[in-house]
């Protein structure tokens, strides 16, 4: 029952690297990569159902990053416990995992609703508990700033620095003004994590659309975007609409079967497009839900753009859309709409 009235108890939910091992989700239900293959395959795109429910159709339930290659696996510099709080220790990690969660189900009692980043090993032994093989990344690594508890004469004890509640704010969002964040690069393993949209259907169940990639290749892929600005578009009101359309102009490629353990190649059909906006011209504003698109090959997604006037007595000006390429940085888009 929730709540519950009579007493309860609810272990936290497990994370994907034991949902993994226990056989609580299928292998086949976790997009499987290596780091390596990143490099050659180019980036992998794909959406990932909240944790607590079956994967929606088309959807998966995680994704793994092997990190293969020479050792160590991991190359992250060393580090020491005892000086800092936030270091995940000298030992190996073996492949990252990245998750959804919501508040629903074993879930109902997060603190949070978002995407989870995670370092974990292969291995684990009985005599170092739960925390000996996953390292879960803070989007907010710095002091929560909450209080623990208040001693009997009124003074307040802050949570420590090494407190887990600490990671009560370490979830990812989508979007721009979330009050996380929508990205995450770990230079020193070559990786480049994105969480590019949120999506939410009928029941009420989240998914994330997230992205990964190698900084040391973007794959035999043909790279392009095209912008374009709708034939009509009204901006003279104080708040206003407008969609721009982006298109894919790049090409498949032919890759490997081989770069990653399981078959991949439905998830490396898109880029993902770096999205900004600004206006020239006094009295105006305009801004853009997300930082990130991704669009398959000959694809072509709308750009919704929030434009307001800020003054009655505003004059015209220029709404600058730009869409730049992940994979290839030099292939960029930018366009402009006159608000006359």
């Amino acid at each position: 029952m929730v709540p519950a009235t009579d007493g309860a108890a609810m272990p936290a939910g497990f994370m994907l690297r034991n949902r993994i091992k226990y056989d609580f989700v299928k292998k086949d239900q976790v997009l499987n990569l290596n780091r390596n293959g990143l490099a050659e395959s180019g980036l992998a795109v794909v959406r990932i159902t909240a944790r607590a429910v079956e994967p929606l159709p088309g959807e998966m339930a995680g994704i793994t990053v092997n990190l293969d290659g020479s050792e160590p696996k991991d190359r992250t510099p060393e580090c020491d416990r005892n000086q800092d709080p936030l270091c995940p220790g000298s030992s190996v990690y073996h492949f990252y995992s990245v998750e959804v969660v919501q508040r629903i189900g074993y879930d109902s009692y997060t603190p949070d609703n978002g995407v989870l980043i995670a370092k974990n090993k292969n291995n684990e032994s009985p005599s170092c508990g739960y925390n000996c093989f996953t390292w879960v990344v803070d989007a907010h690594p710095e002091d929560i700033n909450r209080v623990d508890f208040v001693r009997p004469d009124g003074t307040p004890v802050m949570r420590t620095v090494a407190d887990y509640r600490q990671l009560n704010d370490a979830l990812f969002h989508a979007g721009l003004n979330s009050g996380s964040f929508y990205e995450w690069e770990d230079t020193p393993n070559r990786l480049h994590f994105y969480i590019i949209d949120i999506h939410q259907d009928s029941q009420g169940i989240l998914s994330y659309t997230l992205g990964v990639r190698s900084l040391d290749g973007s794959g035999p892929q043909k790279r392009g975007v095209r912008l374009a600005v709708p034939k009509v578009a009204d901006v003279r009101k104080a708040e206003s609409t407008v969609s721009f359309t982006l298109e894919n102009t790049g090409k498949a490629a032919a890759v490997s079967a081989n770069l990653h353990p399981m078959d991949v190649i439905k998830y490396l059909d898109q880029d993902i497009y770096r999205i900004s906006v600004r206006v020239e011209g006094t009295g105006w504003d305009a801004q853009v839900r997300n930082a990130l698109v991704t669009a398959k090959f000959g694809e072509a997604v709308a750009i919704p753009v929030y434009v307001t006037k800020l003054s009655t007595d505003a004059g015209s000006a220029k709404i600058i859309l730009t869409a730049t390429s992940e994979s290839d940085p030099t292939k960029s888009a930018t366009i402009e709409l006159s608000t006359l």
